[in-house]
């Protein structure tokens, strides 16, 4: 896991507890089943990087972990990064994700014997852990609550139907009939979870809009139409965009090299950006280019990414003066709401 994405690397206290709860708690057995796992875990490491990395791309292996070793959060913000860590875990359903808090909160409060059930403390370390990377990274975007949604919806049903089973064998009227209504009051929350959570799901099920697809076309379309022009581009989308149309690319924003080098080295001959060109890509573009734009294309509905716009690389008009820093930053940042395209106006602007 740590080879495909290094942040997996929260996700071992998880593992850990498995080993641990196998091992009876006890640490002779814990260390004779782990021992193997972590031997076989370090070879296969060690073999990656001394055959694969350290020949070929120990720069950018290098990156590959600095990218993750910065902190957003500081002494003076960690009461409000914390906030918004739990706050937009919405992400994952405005009812789902309640849920699975009053599942944590009954565990520790309700019935701490659950936690002798191996697998409720190993979701809880699974969330914990991913939530203090997203809460240290302070980088909260929906995607990385990906991560955490899996063992919270894992949690839900394990530690309600824990209680719902955990109470005596023999129960008064009253209790079966209190017992019966809780049942029936989850089955019912269960199936308002399933239609309010499907319903977005299905609706792009039903109707499917391929806006980046049909951009990512077009792009290759314009770029081919012009053989003279190198077909390089540069990006932060360019991966997907050579993927999908088999242009090359390099991206914009993540390398090992500092972006007017790697402007200087690779010569790309279009741009591609989000919404706006940032300073500091502009900085980097113009000594070399005239940023010519071509079109734009509506895609994705959030609100800072919608806009796909393709600018050709032109040889920089003699005489142009340098480019002076101004505040707003020129051009000024598209927003709309969520879920929102580009009207007529912005697409021309």
């Amino acid at each position: 896991m740590v080879l495909t994405k290094t942040t997996a690397i929260f996700l071992f206290p998880a593992i850990a507890w498995l080993l641990w709860a196998r091992a009876g708690y006890r640490l002779r057995p814990f260390l004779r089943l782990s021992l193997p796992s972590a031997a076989i875990a370090a070879v296969i490491w060690l073999s990656y990087y001394l055959f694969v990395v350290r020949p070929h791309f120990l720069p950018d292996y290098h990156y590959l972990f600095s990218a993750n070793g910065y902190t957003g959060i500081t002494p003076s913000t960690l009461v409000s990064v914390l906030a918004e860590t739990i706050a937009d875990g919405l992400w994952i359903g405005k009812i789902l994700y309640p849920l699975a808090l009053l599942a944590a909160i009954s565990v520790f409060l309700l019935r701490p014997r659950l936690l002798r059930n191996p697998l409720i403390p190993s979701l809880l370390l699974w969330a914990g852990g991913y939530a203090a990377f997203l809460a240290y990274h302070n980088n909260l975007q929906p995607r990385y609550y990906l991560v955490i949604a899996i063992p919270l919806t894992l949690l839900i049903p394990v530690v309600f139907s824990s209680l719902w089973t955990s109470g005596p064998r023999t129960r008064t009227p009253r209790e079966t009939w209190l017992h019966r209504l809780a049942i029936s009051s989850i089955v019912a929350v269960f199936a308002v979870l399933t239609i309010t959570d499907a319903r977005q799901t299905l609706h792009y099920v039903r109707t499917p809009d391929y806006a980046f697809t049909t951009a990512a076309n077009r792009i290759h379309q314009i770029i081919s139409a012009d053989p003279t022009h190198n077909p390089l581009i540069l990006s932060i989308s360019g991966s997907q965009l050579s993927l999908m149309t088999g242009l090359p690319s390099i991206c914009d924003d993540f390398g090992t090299m500092d972006l007017p080098v790697r402007v200087q080295a690779y010569h790309p001959g279009w741009y591609v950006t989000w919404n706006q060109v940032e300073d500091d890509k502009m900085d980097a573009l113009t000594p070399m280019y005239h940023l010519q734009r071509v079109a734009a294309f509506p895609a994705f509905d959030d609100p800072e990414r919608n806009l796909l716009i393709l600018y050709r690389l032109d040889p920089p008009i003699p005489g142009t003066p340098p480019r002076r820093h101004r505040k707003p930053l020129i051009p000024r940042m598209l927003r709309t709401s969520f879920g929102q395209q580009p009207s007529p106006t912005q697409l021309e602007h």
